[in-house]
């Protein structure tokens, strides 16, 4: 079943087709093959692999989705934290709610990064032939 533009990013599909799968093993918590990707969509053949060093790019992409995760949690901290006097002293739960969300997700995130970087180059056609 073919997933639309936006969401093919997501799922971690084809940023042409929405119908392959970027990496060969689809869990990404799987950490040997975490990075392991497909060289070409199945459904399509569009190339994954489009130069050397193309996802180097990826790394600011999960620089910011990791910064955006972050700014999420502040507002809960902020809601949360009741003695306004002591705001800095309890920041330490902010930092420690973050690193644990990070650490829980970098693989999915590592992931994600590589099929933004890959949407930005590439297009979706809606009907694109073999």
């Amino acid at each position: 079943m073919p997933v639309k533009s936006r969401k093919s990013v997501l799922f971690l599909r084809c940023p042409t087709c929405g119908k392959g799968s970027l990496f060969k093993n689809t869990n990404p918590y799987a950490l040997n093959s975490v990075l392991d990707m497909n060289e070409h969509c199945e459904y399509c053949n569009e190339d994954f692999e489009v130069e050397p060093g193309f996802y180097q790019g990826g790394m600011y992409m999960s620089y910011i989705i990791t910064s955006a995760m972050c700014l999420c949690l502040l507002p809960i901290y902020t809601a949360l934290n009741f003695s306004r006097e002591k705001f800095l002293d309890n920041a330490m739960y902010y930092i420690s709610a973050c690193a644990i969300m990070l650490v829980v997700t970098a693989p999915y995130i590592v992931r994600l990064s590589r099929a933004v970087w890959l949407k930005i180059h590439v297009k979706y056609f809606k009907n694109k032939e073999s």
